[in-house]
């Protein structure tokens, strides 16, 4: 009793120190940084959607047709959306991929995106004055390798309530810099909420100009996504972004979600898809020819070193079915001494890789059977401070760089959101907690 209430205590301390949280709701009634609706330079009228900016987080709200939502994000993002293009196409140049490219792998993988995306693309294009394809092209540059992301969901026995909950960090460079303001990607946190016409309702965070990594719709479906790189792959195909795109708008279970994730595959990716209406999780790992979907208690999910978690799914960014890993890795066990080599020189990242699932997963059995929305946002910024494990400590604590773009959490069956993005050079798992419920705001037509 004495333990326990030590870990009470500690939890308690750290979770203070972790979370600093801002109520939407509160913000907003407070008028802190509030705006709404600015006039549109290209158009010279208000947008017909909505914008809220509450400290440094901008909101909007997109409903109609998708070529009406689409017009509505280009309208009433135009500066933020010009900044960070610019700033995209920085990048691309900085990491040799050519605009050009772009419009060829576009070109290749056009037939495979659904009119509802092309449409949405258009009215943001139009939106703003420019040619479609400057729009598109964001959509379908994938491929570049980065190895540091992550993504669980747990339900059942799992969380306090026996309601599911969902987790995502998703982690990439914060270096990504317009040349002509010196503004950073990340210094233009997006949160969009549509309601398109006759589909499912959606939410997904991102950046200004940038597009779908994750999200979650009303039928209580969540989805993330975690490069997995391999040598089964194809451009032949839809990106993955488009894919998550359709998947959230189309789909009202999770086995409707796997349908569209696992059809017309591109490059490595693993999926978390959550189901709350169930409520059950599955891990979905793809490469250009090859798929698998599981749940906790399926074998590949236990197959050593890695461990099945009673009612948790969880990834990082590598894949754990042999066949897929066969196409990634000469050694099935991340944990090969073959890797601690290649980390150290340099070749490979599979031992970092492992010891951040092993980190990930010891943070969700430490909480395990308590998991709610604020001890799972917990876990997931704990485990990116270096708790629960310590060789995953010492590496974040010894030179290797590790950036978050956004980080959040939610109940998808009640609706509460808690997330985090980056600003400037701080990583989202170390800023501030917004809060807010994306079904009453769906409701509200307003951040509730």
């Amino acid at each position: 009793m004495k333990k326990g209430l030590q870990y009470v205590c500690v939890f308690i301390l750290l979770f203070s120190f972790l979370l600093p949280i801002h109520p939407i709701q509160g913000a907003l009634q407070n008028s802190l940084s509030f705006s709404t609706n600015p006039i549109s330079p290209i158009t010279g009228r208000p947008p017909s959607g909505q914008r809220w900016d509450i400290n440094q987080l901008t909101i909007v709200y997109l409903n109609g047709s998708f070529y009406n939502m689409g017009y509505q994000l280009g309208e009433l993002l135009v500066q933020e959306i010009q900044i960070n293009q610019r700033a995209f196409n920085s990048f691309y140049e900085r990491e040799g991929i050519t605009m050009n490219e772009v419009m060829e792998l576009w070109d290749i993988q056009k037939q495979y995106v659904p009119q509802e995306l092309i449409d949405y693309i258009q009215g943001t294009a139009d939106a703003l004055g420019l040619d479609f394809e400057d729009i598109a092209c964001t959509w379908v540059a994938e491929g570049a390798e980065y190895c540091r992301c992550s993504s669980f969901t747990a339900w059942g026995d799992a969380t306090k309530d026996g309601e599911l909950v969902f987790a995502r960090s998703l982690e990439f460079p914060l270096s990504i810099e317009d040349p002509l303001t010196g503004d950073f990607v990340q210094d233009y946190p997006i949160l969009v909420i549509a309601n398109p016409d006759e589909y499912n309702a959606f939410m997904y965070p991102t950046f200004a100009g940038y597009v779908m990594e994750d999200g979650l719709n009303e039928k209580g479906v969540a989805i993330s996504n975690m490069w997995s790189a391999n040598n089964d792959k194809t451009k032949e195909g839809s990106p993955m972004g488009v894919r998550l795109f359709e998947a959230l708008y189309k789909a009202s279970t999770a086995q409707q979600a796997i349908k569209i994730l696992t059809d017309h595959k591109t490059f490595g990716y693993n999926f978390i898809v959550a189901d709350a209406s169930v409520p059950i999780g599955y891990a979905v790992e793809t490469t250009g020819s090859l798929s698998y979907s599981g749940t906790w208690d399926n074998p590949v999910e236990n197959k050593w070193p890695f461990w099945a978690i009673e009612n948790v799914v969880r990834r990082t960014n590598c894949f754990l079915h042999p066949n897929l890993a066969a196409t990634q890795r000469d050694h099935y066990s991340p944990r090969h001494p073959a890797y601690c080599l290649g980390l150290i020189q340099g070749t490979n990242a599979w031992w970092f890789v492992w010891n951040h699932f092993k980190a990930l997963s010891k943070g969700i059995e430490s909480n395990w059977g308590r998991l709610d929305v604020n001890s799972t946002l917990f876990t997931m910024r704990s485990v990116y401070h270096g708790m629960y494990d310590p060789l995953w400590n010492f590496m974040l604590k010894t030179g290797m760089t590790w950036t978050t773009w956004w980080q959040w959490v939610a109940c998808p069956k009640s609706g509460e959101v808690k997330i985090s993005f980056a600003k400037g050079d701080v990583s989202a798992h170390q800023n501030t907690v917004f809060e807010f419920n994306f079904l009453n705001t769906l409701e509200n037509h307003y951040p509730s």
